[in-house]
């Protein structure tokens, strides 16, 4: 920790994650001073349902800084307070918001909610839904704002206001101003990439009224001060800079590798998101990746997320009333290939990643009853790390990937982690930030921290001396093989 005697300036990353808020405060050294979080519950009472409070969340973020406050007063004093000298935003995407004169018409629908899949499906024809990814970036379906709204709200549009991402929410009460910028809009399903706004032609397409999407400000730039409102939800002091921030998954990116076109990101969450920065706007011919606005103009994100790779972690450690990190323990029990086990951990129902499949279902080949507990653990992170390789392989086609960082619920465990590597045939760096987009948001808030001079503008790529674990085993390649023919039968 610093030295409290030492008034260095300090941002404040706040994340609105798919099950928590997560609070950082980072020092200019880019060391992270103080974390805290505070859950809220997500509504699932019909199937593919995944809806959430958004009161929920500003308790959250208030607990959060609740518990930030007590943790660094007691190591940097009670004057901590004073040295933020700006606050970065980011949050989970896409999860809707509507905004009636009252507030939030309803809950809010998130990422995770599944019951636009199968409408989305028969009302875009691979054609049309070529002609948008072509627009967008975005390989579309029914998790997207857009269509969520024209699914969910028809009959109550004229009760709306405005839509907002759950970002761009937490940001509107916290500045009085709502807005959103170009890593979030993706997530709207409407922002044209090439010319930089909301396209009019899809907004006709599903049924969007214009005056409800929100202004889109420049990227990493100021939002706005911190209105009395937002300070009284935060316990900080009015008008602390507060940025526009960008999505989780650009800003988790930022944090792990920073602009680095040769390092792909993977946090490892609820889902797993699998990121590769580019400097170009490249498209897939296949629309096997969304491709997103980086956190800086002119860069942009080829990203591929997997859906239930955090939930599936917890739901078979729940299965098997197993503590937490007994699943890696487990599996390093079991043997490459799980003695015969594949597992296709599609366990959402449907899949993003390369495949963007709404109907797959998961599956475990070959069960018997030879098969232990430590088997199916294994399997399943096999499973899920197969899935990864799927994912970089094809970034690999038009660009190299010399190495991989990765963050979340395996970096704790030097046995995972090593299978990894072994089946990426990569090194992997490991970043040990609970919340790397939390950090990629403080890391943001420096940009106008710095118009004062406070702050500078640079993290110098947090991880370049991390250790990396590097691959030591060949068998992968045919147990890769064996794994994509059994997944092939869950289409």
């Amino acid at each position: 920790m610093s030295d409290p005697r030492t008034p260095v300036p300090l941002t404040l990353g706040i994340d609105l994650g798919t099950s928590a808020v997560k609070v950082v405060a980072l020092g200019l050294d880019n060391r992270v001073l103080g974390e805290s979080a505070s859950g809220f519950a997500t509504i699932s009472a019909s199937p593919r349902q995944a809806e959430q409070n958004p009161t929920d969340w500003l308790h959250a973020a208030s607990c959060a800084m609740s518990q930030l406050h007590s943790n660094l007063s007691r190591e940097l004093g009670e004057k901590w307070l004073e040295r933020v000298t700006a606050i970065g935003i980011t949050g989970q995407l896409p999860t809707l918001v509507c905004l009636t004169d009252d507030g939030p018409l309803t809950g809010a629908v998130t990422w995770q909610d599944g019951r636009a899949d199968a409408w989305a499906t028969q009302k875009i024809h691979p054609e049309r839904r070529q002609q948008i990814y072509k627009r967008t970036g975005m390989p579309i379906d029914g998790r997207y704002l857009a269509p969520m709204l024209q699914y969910h709200f028809t009959d109550r549009i004229s009760e709306v206001r405005c839509i907002l991402s759950a970002k761009d929410y937490l940001l509107s009460e916290l500045i009085g101003r709502r807005l959103t910028e170009p890593s979030t809009a993706a997530g709207y399903g409407i922002y044209d990439l090439t010319q930089q706004r909301f396209n009019e032609e899809l907004c006709e397409f599903w049924n969007l009224p214009a005056n409800l999407l929100p202004p889109i400000a420049p990227a990493n730039s100021l939002a706005g001060p911190l209105s009395l409102s937002g300070a009284k939800l935060l316990g900080l002091p009015a008008g602390v800079p507060v940025s526009t921030g960008a999505a989780d998954s650009v800003c988790a990116a930022y944090a792990m590798s920073g602009l680095d076109e040769n390092i792909v990101s993977i946090s490892l969450g609820t889902s797993a998101i699998i990121l590769g920065t580019t400097a170009q706007l490249r498209f897939d011919d296949r629309a096997r990746y969304l491709l997103t606005p980086h956190v800086e103009a002119g860069w942009y994100g080829r990203e591929m997320d997997l859906l239930a790779t955090g939930t599936g972690y917890r739901w078979l450690s729940e299965l098997f009333a197993w503590r937490e990190g007994e699943v890696d323990i487990q599996a390093a029990k079991s043997v490459p290939g799980a003695h015969g086990l594949c597992f296709a951990p599609y366990l959402a129902g449907g899949e993003q990643g390369a495949l963007w499949n709404p109907k797959l279902q998961a599956a475990i080949f070959g069960l018997n009853l030879q098969h232990s507990r430590s088997d199916i653990a294994r399997a399943f992170l096999e499973g899920v790390f197969f899935e990864i390789r799927r994912c970089l392989e094809v970034l690999v086609e038009t660009a190299p990937v010399e190495a991989v960082m990765v963050s979340g619920y395996i970096v704790n465990s030097s046995s995972s982690t090593q299978l990894l590597a072994n089946i990426l045939q990569r090194p992997v760096g490991t970043v040990l930030d609970k919340s790397p987009a939390a950090t990629g948001a403080a890391l943001l808030a420096r940009r106008i921290a710095s118009n004062s001079g406070s702050m500078p503008t640079s993290h110098s790529h947090r991880y370049s001396s991390a250790l990396l674990t590097q691959p030591n085993s060949q068998a992968y390649g045919p147990l890769y093989e064996n794994y994509l023919a059994k997944a092939a039968l869950c289409a």
